[in-house]
């Protein structure tokens, strides 16, 4: 799932949805999006063949370097510059390597970027939560503009409130790094 068809999945939720900017809700998506990247963060791996030589391209949803392990799972030198990743090998390395990064959420091409199944129910709950604050705001003018009763809708304190539990839920599934070994 992308992260449009994410926003497009919760915005069926809402009957009816007063929040229909194009640019308010994307911004909601892409600080969800951060937030997860910010609590829990997402931990990416890719396989490197011999190859691939010693200087290798970032991945495009690249964010910082956690590690990079060999076939052993002992530690692989590296260092990262602007344009690549170079690795300084000792000679003892057993291909396939394992590049494992955190990955940049936030400035994913929203349109493409393919959004982890083991993440997609806590972002889509967040951005429901972000979603919903603007719209029961919204339904509150209308309704107290139309004389009607606002009894129904949930107080703004209650709305928070879920969005610091989610907030919360999120940094208690924090992304576990894996350890290397230095020796093999």
């Amino acid at each position: 799932m992308t992260p449009m068809q994410l926003l497009d999945s919760v915005k069926t939720r809402f009957r009816p949805l007063l929040v229909v900017e194009e640019d308010t809700l994307k911004g909601m998506l892409v600080k969800a999006l951060t937030e997860y990247q910010d609590r829990a963060g997402l931990i990416k791996r890719i396989h490197v063949k011999k190859e691939a030589g010693t200087s290798l391209p970032y991945p495009d949803d690249y964010l910082e370097l956690v590690h990079i392990i060999d076939q052993r799972s002992s530690l692989v030198f590296a260092e990262p510059y602007d344009d690549a990743l170079k690795l300084d090998l000792v000679g003892d390395e057993r291909y396939p390597f394992t590049l494992v990064y955190l990955a940049n959420m936030r400035d994913c091409n929203l349109d493409n970027w393919v959004i982890s199944p083991s993440i997609c129910g806590v972002l889509e709950n967040y951005l429901e939560c972000l979603i919903d604050i603007q719209n029961t705001e919204r339904k509150r003018r209308v309704s107290v503009s139309g004389k009607l009763d606002v009894s129904h809708l949930p107080d703004e304190p209650t709305l928070y409130q879920r969005k610091v539990d989610l907030e919360e839920k999120m940094s208690s599934n924090r992304a576990i790094i894996t350890g290397a070994s230095l020796m093999p």
